[in-house]
């Protein structure tokens, strides 16, 4: 099976996750490492790039034959397929929370005023209305590179996805933010060519039918707003009994738009429907336009 990755620790890591769960079989696996163009964006210190450049490359290998299988971080994808591949099985890291990494000086009882490094959108949004801090700073690069800006003192603390920081086993002095997370982050997502049966046999051992299906509302939620990846919106799912219970937020820049559903997965297109037209109806879709 040849697995096209980034050549990043987290990515590595994230093979390795994947890999494991074959442990049983009689698989080999060649790693094929790729150096994306938001890898180079990124190195380069550019900071308004789309997330797709993270994936569109290993894609790009998938579609040419030159691999098997892509995994992503899922959060990078787009919420639409790409014509002819799909997210076949995935892994869910126990959770998707955000975590504030800190020096040791700081005042983990007053957040309003320190320096806080993010490239998200997201994530200044929700500082700003829940931590009462409007001091975030773009930070990009990799984990590393990230928590080295943060050690030199350019930062008082960052923003990191808490499943990076445990995969690696990384010792970092961090809390835990009571942040709804971005859609997919936690997730890792197998993808590989829609009519490769060969390579989709293999990957039923390890497929979880539930956990896709949580994926896919997600994402359509995010196609029926004619958001992205980017935009300052935030979706967390979970699937019990043949229900399903969504809370999503929309963040401007004064407002927060909050809407929460459960329902029948039988039902969950019409519920889907109905929520988003809450959330037009209350002006999410303006919100979702100051990203911009």
């Amino acid at each position: 099976m040849r697995i096209a990755t980034r050549s990043s620790k987290l990515a590595l890591k994230q093979v390795d996750i994947f890999t494991n769960n074959f442990k049983t079989q009689d698989i080999d696996f060649e790693i094929k490492k790729q150096i994306t163009e938001g890898d180079k964006k990124s190195k380069k210190g550019e900071n308004l790039f789309d997330k797709a450049h993270f994936v569109e490359d290993l894609e790009e290998s998938l579609l040419n034959n030159e691999a098997d299988i892509a995994i992503h971080s899922l959060k990078d994808m787009s919420c639409h397929d790409t014509r002819g591949l799909e997210i076949y099985a995935a892994i869910e890291h126990p959770s998707r929370s955000d975590v504030l990494i800190y020096k040791d000086k700081i005042d983990l009882d007053n957040l309003k005023n320190i320096k806080i490094g993010t490239s998200s959108l997201r994530r200044k949004r929700q500082c700003k209305h829940f931590l009462k801090n409007d001091n975030c700073s773009e930070i990009r690069g990799n984990i590393d590179t990230r928590l080295l800006k943060l050690h030199e003192e350019k930062y008082d603390a960052i923003i990191l996805a808490k499943a990076g920081i445990e995969r690696l086993n990384l010792n970092e002095n961090y809390i835990d933010l009571d942040f709804l997370p971005a859609i997919g982050q936690g997730i890792i997502a197998v993808q590989c060519r829609s009519n490769d049966k060969k390579t989709q046999t293999l990957l039923d051992q390890i497929k979880n039918s539930e956990l896709l299906q949580m994926i896919e509302i997600e994402r359509k939620i995010v196609r029926d707003l004619n958001a992205t990846c980017n935009s300052a919106l935030s979706i967390s799912s979970k699937i019990y009994d043949g229900k399903c219970e969504t809370n999503m937020e929309i963040y401007g820049e004064n407002e927060i738009i909050s809407e929460k559903f459960i329902s029948d997965l039988n039902s969950i297109d019409e519920s889907i429907k109905i929520v988003v037209n809450k959330i037009i109806e209350k002006g999410g879709l303006k919100l979702l336009d100051e990203n911009y």
